[in-house]
């Protein structure tokens, strides 16, 4: 049986084999993977959520008795029928929503299995992957998380349930002793969750939750479409890139941004947000009806450091590392209009 592996032991793994895996992207949202096969041989790989990719490593040894040339053919083709190996592995453990991974859909229906088992063999090659040290011949091939593979995998819409509960939601709203009024601008873009200093567990299907746990957004309010070609939200680190990327509008983005509460589900891949957010989301997307484009983007990273810029001094400041720290400072952006 296979043991999933995610440790820091596992990073320091991947660091050991060097220029042998392509680099890791410093601002996209990574999860590194590993799986102890039968013969105790370490599965190594990762999932890049940013561009939805599941990529895997193989490695291969080369027969005696051959021209150089003839042994770096042979090795990278023992290593590519490894690295294919080891991503019908791996794809397993790929989490759909905050209960189900691939691998239980696959359990569960012989259909989904069949269907990823024929997607994986059209994963490719990771460009500049392929390595030689010695004998020992490496290969890396990423399967992009989209397209066939989500089609296969992602669960199906509910009709018409999402829209009443956000219709219910906004009502219950009207009926506070404090009124909330929103009146938006302009219509708005996407929507950005801001989900930063909170362990939140990429998945292909998240959800976005009110603090009475009704669904504000999931893979039922969406297009499948959509869905499948774009995935139902996007992950990034890099707050600019995720204000300013195509998902949110592109140049001329103006994506809602609401700050996230916690986490919830067992894997905690869902985002709670509270009422006030749940109704600029709602009458939002009656303005604009992003929601069912999938035009959302969750902000993951470390929390970010809130400086009060009336308080500090040039000595306070110069003691803080501003190329690793993200920093916020209080009265001078709001978070509706420009990136952080």
């Amino acid at each position: 049986m296979l043991r999933l592996l995610l440790t820091s032991a596992l990073l320091g793994t991947i660091a050991l084999l060097g220029a042998a895996l392509p680099p890791l992207h410093a601002q996209n949202v990574e999860v590194p993977l590993a799986l102890e096969g039968e013969d105790e041989q370490l599965i190594q790989g990762r999932i890049d959520w940013t561009d939805n990719l599941l990529i895997a490593y193989g490695e291969g040894v080369a027969p005696e008795g051959m021209s150089p040339a003839q042994r770096r053919l042979m090795g990278l083709r023992a290593a590519r029928v490894a690295a294919y190996r080891n991503l019908l592995e791996l794809v397993g453990q790929v989490q759909i929503d905050a209960e189900t991974t691939v691998d239980m859909a696959m359990v569960v229906s012989d259909t989904v299995r069949t269907r990823i088992s024929g997607i994986i063999q059209g994963a490719r090659v990771v460009p500049g992957s392929q390595q030689e040290e010695g004998d020992l011949y490496r290969i890396a091939l990423q399967l992009k998380l989209l397209d066939r593979f989500a089609d296969a995998v992602l669960p199906g819409q509910v009709d018409e349930t999402p829209v009443s509960e956000l219709s219910t939601e906004a009502d219950s709203l009207d009926s506070l002793e404090t009124p909330i009024i929103f009146v938006p601008p302009e219509p708005y873009t996407g929507l950005l969750v801001d989900a930063r200093g909170l362990d939140l567990q990429p998945s292909m299907a998240p959800r976005l939750l009110g603090e009475d746990g009704r669904e504000v957004y999931s893979a039922a309010f969406v297009e499948r479409s959509y869905a499948t070609s774009i995935g139902v939200v996007g992950y990034d680190k890099d707050w600019e890139r995720a204000f300013t990327g195509d998902r949110l509008g592109g140049d001329e983005s103006h994506p809602l941004v609401v700050e996230a509460l916690r986490t919830e589900g067992p894997y905690d891949a869902d985002l709670v947000i509270d009422r006030e957010a749940v109704f600029r989301v709602v009458m939002a997307d009656g303005e604009s009806n992003f929601l069912s484009e999938c035009r959302v983007v969750f902000l993951l990273g470390p929390e970010p450091i809130v400086v009060d810029s009336t308080l500090l001094d040039s000595t306070a400041i110069d003691s803080i590392d501003l190329e690793t720290s993200d920093l916020e400072f209080l009265g001078e952006t709001g978070t509706d209009s420009q990136p952080q």
